[in-house]
């Protein structure tokens, strides 16, 4: 369910108790985003949030989308052929690009939720290349989580040491 579809059903503060119930698989600071960042975003308009939820509005995860160019380093791991696919400006070297945000799963989510979740965001992007253009998708992840995205059809852009690794896919 988009979250914009929840703003509008409920109070505010019983959004936020809903969302405040939210326990992340994994220590992050997805929980963080779901807790307190999410709905000024919604808000403003700077990123759309999904919500998997069951019946009874527990959230077994989620997925954030937005909007974000991206520098492609001079050393990047990509493709000549990829480069010139996600329209990479001569120039500056940035690329426009859709960003996947947050993707997030709870404690009790079902096996296989997080690949859903990725469906559901590329299915969103879909729509909004087909009426805006954009090729690429990005994310950024930790090292530990780099071959789960390789397995979602995401290319490493570069690897230069930081704590998250930025990835890309064509949309």
């Amino acid at each position: 369910m988009a979250l914009s579809e929840l703003i509008s059903l409920y109070q505010e503060r019983d959004l936020d108790a809903i969302l405040s119930e939210y326990r992340s698989v994994r220590e992050s600071d997805t929980e963080d985003f779901l807790h307190i960042k999410a709905i000024p975003m919604e808000k403003r308009d700077l990123s759309r949030t999904f919500i998997a939820m069951t019946p009874d509005m527990r959230i077994l995860g989620y997925v954030s989308l937005s909007i974000k160019c991206m520098r492609i380093p001079d050393d990047t791991l990509l493709s000549r052929n990829v480069q010139r696919q996600i329209n990479v400006d001569s120039r500056t070297g940035v690329a426009q690009s859709y960003l996947i945000g947050q993707l997030s799963r709870s404690v009790d989510a079902p096996k296989g939720l997080g690949a859903e979740l990725i469906r559901v965001a590329m299915r969103r992007i879909q729509n909004s290349k087909m009426n805006v253009g954009c090729r690429m998708v990005r994310l950024d992840c930790r090292d530990e989580l780099v071959p789960y995205y390789q397995g979602q059809g995401f290319r490493m852009v570069a690897h230069d040491g930081n704590s998250l690794n930025p990835m890309m896919t064509l949309v």
